[in-house]
């Protein structure tokens, strides 16, 4: 990872090289700066990478500083009473209430009711609130793909190394050479026919290590209809990454 200081500040970018890119540009988004330049740009020296980084310093900071401006902002949007929040594959209202209690609290009943200490402050509110709800929907999600891996683990005659949630950046789900089933934990925030079907998915891959036709029979074989599970499964990937 490269990195620039500006003043006490240091912003960490990544390079990506493009064949179609025909000057270098840089693009920031929450949590993440990438610098895209034309294929054989150099990284060091007159007109390198880092060198044009440098030229950019100050919009580069400014540009940082404006788009953690906004998350913050719509954070405390997305972590207030009357926001909704995905629980499998239905949106659903928060209440959020003060209490004397010592950490958030998340209750469930036809919506979120979240009891937040009465010591937490309104900026820090919003981050306390999210990491209390995803504590919340990973043990979910535990205990649903625990659920899901053995009833299609019994049905196929296999026996995994172990279930495991991921926070994988590629994929929604894997099965790794060392038999281990990896399903990420947001698949909670899907309809949970389409949570099986990853975890389905992965457990057929036990039996055959491809996406052969011998596979798709095995799935059918653990969970017909999966071809419905699987359309649910992109239709609310295509929600999910416009949210």
């Amino acid at each position: 990872m490269n990195s620039l200081m500006i003043g006490k500040t240091r912003i960490e970018y990544e390079v990506r090289f493009s064949p179609r890119a025909r000057r270098q540009r840089i693009v920031v988004t929450p949590g993440k700066v990438e610098v895209i330049a034309p294929e054989g740009t150099p990284l060091k020296g007159l007109d390198s990478v880092h060198s044009f980084v440098a030229s950019r310093k100050r919009w580069l900071y400014d540009s940082v500083k404006e788009v953690e401006k906004k998350q913050a902002k719509l954070q405390l949007q997305q972590y207030a009473s009357g926001a909704k929040i995905q629980y499998r594959g239905r949106w659903l209202m928060q209440d959020v209430q003060p209490a004397d209690i010592d950490q958030v609290r998340v209750d469930y009943r036809s919506k979120f009711h979240i009891s937040v200490p009465r010591s937490i402050t309104e900026g820090d509110r919003p981050a306390a609130i999210r990491e209390a709800l995803e504590s919340w929907l990973k043990d979910k999600a535990g205990s649903d793909l625990q659920a899901f891996t053995r009833r299609h683990a019994k049905r196929l005659g296999v026996t995994p190394a172990g279930a495991r949630l991921s926070d994988s950046k590629h994929s929604w789900g894997t099965c790794g050479k060392d038999d281990i089933i990896r399903v990420h934990w947001r698949l909670v925030q899907a309809p949970k026919v389409a949570f099986e079907y990853v975890v389905a998915h992965e457990v057929a891959h036990l039996v055959h290590r491809n996406h052969s036709p011998e596979f798709w029979q095995t799935l059918a074989r653990t969970m017909p209809g999966w071809e419905e599970a699987k359309a649910l499964l992109e239709g609310w990937e295509v929600e999910h990454r416009a949210v």
